[in-house]
């Protein structure tokens, strides 16, 4: 990127910020669609990782239009060493999701406060999304980038929907974690008096 302008250079660096967040969530949004029960949050995970590998190759597009080389993590030397280092990331990453895996089963918990703890990362992950998309859409407007202000908006509203889904499920999660893991009578409120009264 020697001879790229500094602009370009600034938004390749953060549209690589974006890029590796994607390849990253990917695989865990991938992992958690595998062991969600809940019928419309498997789909929607299923639907935002589709959505998600779409992130990444339009961020891959944009990266290169600007002179850039997409990458997941920061590697000095030639090409075939970067790439090579970006496929061990994504082993590390699966590795990752599989031992989360393992240790949930050690530690004995449910499915419904795993498929609430992966909603609850899922959620985090998207808030740190829109505030990555929402910083790159400001740095294109400022420096008159409309083609990469426009990309990472269209990108912040995905994030914006599956973040709006994941609020109205969390509450939904967490119900389920009590009646899965709490005594009926210790229940308090209409659902714990109704199940009392039968």
């Amino acid at each position: 990127m020697a001879d790229t302008p500094n602009r370009d250079a600034k938004l390749v660096e953060y549209l690589n910020e974006a890029y590796a967040k994607e390849k990253q969530l990917e695989v865990a949004l991938e992992a958690h669609a595998g062991v969600a029960t809940h019928e419309d949050y498997a789909k929607r995970l299923k639907d935002h990782h589709k959505e998600t590998k779409s992130h990444a190759t339009q961020l891959e597009r944009r990266i290169k239009q600007l002179g850039g080389a997409p990458e997941t993590i920061s590697v000095p030397g030639p090409e075939g060493l970067g790439r090579f280092a970006r496929n061990v990331a994504g082993k590390v990453e699966q590795a990752k999701a599989a031992a989360q895996g393992s240790l949930d089963t050690v530690r004995r918990t449910g499915e419904q406060e795993r498929m609430l703890e992966n909603a609850r990362v899922e959620y985090s992950e998207e808030a740190t999304e829109i505030a990555t998309y929402t910083v790159i859409e400001a740095l294109a407007t400022t420096v008159g980038d409309k083609e990469t202000a426009k990309l990472a908006r269209d990108i912040r509203r995905d994030e914006e929907r599956m973040q709006k889904f994941l609020a109205g499920l969390l509450p939904e999660l967490s119900a389920a974690v009590a009646h899965d893991e709490i005594p009926i009578s210790e229940i308090e409120g209409p659902a714990g008096r109704a199940a009392v009264k039968t």
